[in-house]
């Protein structure tokens, strides 16, 4: 039944999105027939594209919702030692993770850690809401790497910087394990920095901050 409902979910969020577009609303019935087919196909589809993507797609269903990932492995090798050096970036981002060998993609850079918070302590730690170093794994439960920041000497996901347009790192997402992981998404020369994207909803309310 939670997998029929996190289907239905995403259904319906598509059909939404669609009519929220147009002009004039098409007949109910076509909106019926149009809801029935998308059903039916939708699990054919998740499968076409595991089978196709293999372990660059993903799909998990968390407490009633249906998560894609697609693009992202969710394995692959770890990151060599001395491989990521952390120094300023010389703008006003302050640090940044830099690659001192190659990088090949798929290579596994860590998970995030750090202080594992429910919503109500991160609330109280946070009154503003606002923590610059913390990532929501899940929406139950935010890990906060504040004090792992300062720390340059030892590279850990909390010092890659964020960029929309150009990301070499992506995230995977295992919710049900309050896990956030990162892998390369492509080869990774010497002296590039890793980036990737932080997300909407990290620059909420700070657009203007915001560098591509």
């Amino acid at each position: 039944m939670a997998a029929v409902a996190g289907l239905m979910a995403l259904v319906g969020e598509g059909a939404y999105t669609y009519l929220s577009t147009q002009p004039q609303l098409p007949p109910v019935s076509e909106v019926l027939g149009a809801l029935a087919a998308a059903s039916a196909l939708l699990p054919a589809g998740l499968l076409l594209a595991k089978a196709v993507l293999r372990d660059r797609f993903h799909a998990e269903l968390y407490r009633g919702r249906l998560y894609i990932c697609a693009g992202v492995p969710s394995t692959g090798p770890p990151l060599a030692p001395g491989s990521v050096v952390v120094r300023p970036t010389g703008d006003v981002r302050g640090n940044g993770a830099y690659a001192a060998a190659c990088i090949p993609a798929g290579t596994h850079l860590g998970d995030y850690s750090g202080d594992m918070l429910d919503k109500s302590a991160f609330d109280r730690r946070y009154p503003d809401g606002v923590g610059d170093f913390s990532m929501a794994v899940n929406d139950e439960w935010i890990v906060d790497a504040a004090h792992l920041a300062p720390d340059t000497a030892a590279f850990h996901p909390v010092h890659m910087n964020h960029s929309r347009v150009r990301p070499n790192v992506g995230r995977f997402y295992a919710r049900s394990e309050r896990r956030v992981a990162f892998f390369t998404l492509s080869d990774v020369e010497p002296g590039t920095e890793l980036l990737y994207d932080y997300g909407r909803a990290y620059w909420q309310g700070r657009e203007h901050m915001e560098l591509p």
